[in-house]
């Protein structure tokens, strides 16, 4: 749109959408400018084209629509405008394409459908079947078609993986708001949940050489041999669980690829490990405190209570590792959403060096 000049943005997705916004209105300004010219009808075409080209880039920079900064990142308004606009730019271009762009066309179609569409899905199709097709006007509907359907499994499979990450977002809130109401409750009144571990000394040995123990005071997370519980047993536990959970969060990212898709999703497992680590610290240590871990007795020092606190922090991977494999699956199989300068490759089998002998 005339007067909607771009502004500079750090969303690497907006630039992704303005570079292909300007490839796909360079194939539209060739079409325009065959010797032939364009009749009437591929003329209101043309214009449709530039229309959906004006509101893929109107939306990335944020000028059309205009919705709230939470609203627009809750939902995906803009990011969904931006590429609907521009697959519907890329499937009207399809008509303006010439024969030989046409057949062109078709492999980068095939593959596409190919890597969006189930492979039983009755619109698959192949390379030589659409060469095969007659005339060509039936050709052109036909590749528009495939890629229509292309499209539109790509869009909901980015809003299936955008509402998984809204719901990793909403599971991480409750689960550090659980987890700050339970502080706040038991620093207030630390005997409700106690954190602390009977401080059982070993006397002098009896005639019959038997030990004899006797308990003086209690080892708690801040501090050993203790009258009892402390306000700050929960915070410190709290803390260190959220350590253990940053700890793992930084492990997974490690291991996780990086992708294209304009939803960060493994950013949003790493804001629920934080919170879960200082959930799973507090929640064991009553655990063990009521003798329910089998091979777990009384912690006898409080660095022993603050290392079992990180362990436990850390431990959530076990349970979070099974997400973290689901979403790295989902990421490799989603192809690129952009429709110009990353399309998924042809069809055509890659030579294995290792079945040929050198």
């Amino acid at each position: 749109m005339e007067g909607n000049r771009p502004r500079p943005v750090k969303r690497i997705w907006v630039q992704q959408v303005a570079v292909d916004v300007e490839v796909l209105r360079t194939r539209l300004n060739r079409a325009c400018a065959r010797p032939d010219g364009l009749d009437p009808q591929l003329q209101v075409v043309a214009e449709g084209v530039g229309k959906h080209l004006d509101l893929a880039q109107a939306a990335a920079f944020r000028h059309d629509p205009l919705p709230g900064r939470l609203t627009n990142w809750w939902r995906g308004v803009l990011v969904e405008a931006a590429h609907r606009n521009m697959h519907a730019a890329q499937l009207l271009l399809v008509h303006l394409y010439d024969d030989d762009e046409l057949c062109a066309e078709i492999p980068l179609a095939v593959a596409r459908a190919r890597a969006t569409l189930h492979r039983e899905d009755v619109r698959q199709t192949t390379v030589h079947a659409l060469e095969a097709e007659s005339p060509s006007a039936l050709l052109r509907h036909r590749v528009r078609r495939l890629l229509s359907d292309s499209f539109a499994a790509v869009d909901t499979q980015h809003s299936q993986l955008r509402n998984f990450r809204n719901t990793v977002l909403l599971a991480a809130l409750l689960i550090f708001s659980l987890v700050a109401i339970t502080t706040i409750v038991v620093a207030l009144e630390p005997d409700v949940m106690p954190l602390c571990f009977p401080n059982e000394v070993v006397l002098s040995p009896t005639p019959d050489d038997s030990a004899v123990t006797q308990q003086r005071g209690f080892n708690c997370p801040t501090g050993a041999g203790v009258e009892g519980p402390t306000p700050g047993d929960v915070l410190i536990v709290a803390l260190i669980g959220l350590l253990g959970g940053a700890l793992a969060a930084s492990v997974s990212i490690r291991h996780l690829k990086g992708t294209i898709a304009p939803y960060n999703v493994p950013a949003a497992l790493a804001m629920l490990k934080v919170p879960l680590g200082a959930f799973t610290a507090i929640l064991a240590l009553v655990a063990v405190r009521g003798d329910f871990v089998p091979g777990l007795t009384a912690l006898d020092s409080q660095e022993q209570i603050l290392a079992y606190a990180l362990v436990f922090g850390f431990a959530q991977q076990l349970f979070t590792r099974l997400l973290d494999q689901q979403v790295q699956t989902v990421l490799q199989g989603l192809p690129s959403k952009d429709t110009a300068d990353d399309p998924p490759p042809p069809p055509v089998i890659a030579h294995d060096s290792r079945s040929h002998p050198h």
